[in-house]
């Protein structure tokens, strides 16, 4: 029985020797494997393994110059022979590293319960520490993107993190790079405005700052906004915040205020026009579209492609860049609950506004929409999808979120901070925090650089029958607001003929009586402004 016992002692010690063996060469062959994937620990190991074999070459000379004369057992003869072994051994332990990381990672994902159909967790392949950023690659055969997107807030969970990006590895669909930041790296609560936020590049706006950097908007690049939340998530602040930068840029702005003219108070009034009734709005979105449409023929004419491109090739005829923006569009456009002859003027309101939004990105015209809700009953889809900018704050159901991002993520933000946001790069979702914007930022001055066409003395011809009037503006002929007329009343220098060149009527580097060769519709302007007015090129 103990000769039983004494044997059955032995084969464990056996096996345990064969396992350890095993081991060894699997941690060499996970060894093979970081390296592989890791060109700075190759680097080292190749320059470890030179060293090791110099020494080994070596050695006798070493052995020689060391211990002259002696013979026999010595612990450095042993330790220069095993010099060979070194690499290996460093090969396994780099393995054996990343067996414990993949063990660790498997751990998380289970917790979790975040596995493909068949029961496999994601396997670790890489992790690369930037500066704020620690980017994680996992081997993710049987889980797709989505997959770990939908999964995003529980992997935060488990890896104590905030996710800045999930997308797959370039040049593959099976791997996956997780971009996370630390825990303790969150967003602040709070962020007072300050002018020197405003950026120095053309027309790059700071919507916030994220986990990673500030959040800039370009209007060159995407042109129109959509900004949408619940009463009370920031929307009006934000919208503000990047009224002041557009006026401090030089645009000219047009703001749509149904609620009275209380969001663009009194204050705004200075630097542009505030319209609280429809037929003014729409009389302006008119003039707009017309302008859209001279600029369109403009760029076409001396061989440039869009707003910035013209202002640098004509330093002394800029164009200004124009920016339409509405508090509450659901004032403006919902139809809900309407008589059919109510109707007539929303449905002119939404033709205008979907002109501009499909046109409005070379001629340099941009919306800036805000909403409490992105329905279709609000914003059609025609107008919606032609909004690239997305921000939505906090969102109380689903589908309005849907709606605004794609996703669920707006309804996840936290009700007590106020000012947070988020918005859509690519297919990530991100979140940050937007700037608590005053009325104190703003500054006394007048900062609109360059004109518009409609307000140039031979503009008339083109596709209006009525003339301008001896001051380079148009006859009001729709019954709506004359932008160009109020304009000149509002500026000495119009009326003196000696205005400065960011005011100045332009000087059209083309005739614009000259016909162009698409075919021009031409009829009387309609007295009702709701009527809808075709008679204007179009592009």
């Amino acid at each position: 029985m103990g000769k039983t016992n004494k044997l059955s002692k032995e084969d464990q010690q056996l096996e345990d020797f064969g396992l350890m063996v095993i081991d060894i060469f699997k941690g060499i062959g996970n060894g093979v494997r970081s390296l592989k994937k890791d060109r700075t620990q190759l680097v080292i190991f190749l320059i470890i393994t030179l060293i090791c074999g110099v020494v080994f070459y070596l050695r006798q000379n070493i052995i020689n110059h060391i211990i002259p004369g002696e013979s026999g057992f010595h612990i450095l003869k042993i330790l220069l022979m095993l010099t060979p072994a070194l690499p290996l051994a460093a090969l396994c332990m780099i393995g054996n590293e990343e067996k414990e990381s993949q063990d660790e990672y498997e751990k998380k994902f289970a917790e979790i319960n975040f596995c493909s159909k068949s029961k496999a967790y994601p396997k670790f392949k890489n992790k690369e520490v930037a500066l704020k950023e620690v980017r994680y690659t996992f081997y993710s055969v049987g889980l797709d993107l989505e997959d770990w997107r939908a999964y995003k807030s529980k992997l935060e969970q488990a890896f104590n993190c905030r996710i800045s990006g999930i997308r797959y590895a370039p040049r593959t669909k099976q791997d996956i790079v997780m971009q996370t930041v630390p825990a303790e790296q969150d967003l602040k609560e709070k962020l007072n405005w300050n002018n020197s936020n405003i950026r120095n590049k053309d027309f790059e706006l700071v919507i916030g700052i994220g986990l990673l950097e500030d959040v800039i908007v370009d209007l060159n690049k995407t042109p129109h906004a959509l900004i949408a939340s619940v009463t009370g998530g920031g929307k009006s602040v934000l919208m503000r915040c990047l009224l002041w930068q557009c006026i401090k840029k030089g645009a000219r702005v047009y703001m749509i205020d149904f609620k009275g003219g209380v969001e663009f108070g009194l204050d705004y009034e200075q630097y542009g026009e505030v319209f609280t009734e429809r037929q003014d709005a729409l009389a302006m979105l008119k003039e707009l579209a017309k302008e859209n449409d001279l600029r369109l023929k403009l760029f076409r004419q001396v061989g440039v492609k869009n707003l910035a491109e013209y202002n640098e090739k004509f330093p002394d005829r800029q164009l200004c860049r124009i920016v339409v923006l509405s508090d509450e569009v659901a004032e403006m456009l919902d139809k809900t609950g309407l008589q059919a002859r109510e109707k007539n003027i929303y449905y002119a309101l939404e033709k205008e506004l979907s002109t501009l939004a499909r046109l409005g990105r070379a001629p340099g015209i941009n919306m800036i929409l805000a909403t409490q809700r992105p329905d279709a009953n609000v914003i059609v889809g025609q107008i919606k999808n032609n909004l690239p900018i997305r921000i939505s704050g906090r969102m109380t159901d689903d589908t309005a979120s849907k709606m605004v991002l794609g996703n669920y993520e707006a309804t996840k933000i936290d009700e007590n901070i106020k000012g947070r946001f988020m918005y859509n790069v690519g297919a990530d979702t991100h979140e940050f925090q937007g700037f608590l914007f005053t009325e104190d930022a703003l500054e006394k001055g007048s900062f609109q650089r360059g004109s518009m066409l409609i307000e140039s003395r031979n503009y008339g011809s083109l596709d209006y029958e009525k003339q301008s009037d001896a001051r380079g503006g148009h006859t009001d002929h729709e019954g709506g607001y004359g932008m160009a007329d109020d304009y000149a009343s509002e500026n000495d220098d119009w009326d003196d003929g000696e205005h400065d060149s960011d005011n100045a009527a332009v000087a059209v580097p083309f005739d614009l009586n000259e016909r162009s060769s698409r075919n021009v519709r031409r009829r009387e302007p309609p007295a009702d402004p709701t009527e809808e007015d075709d008679g204007y090129i179009g592009f």
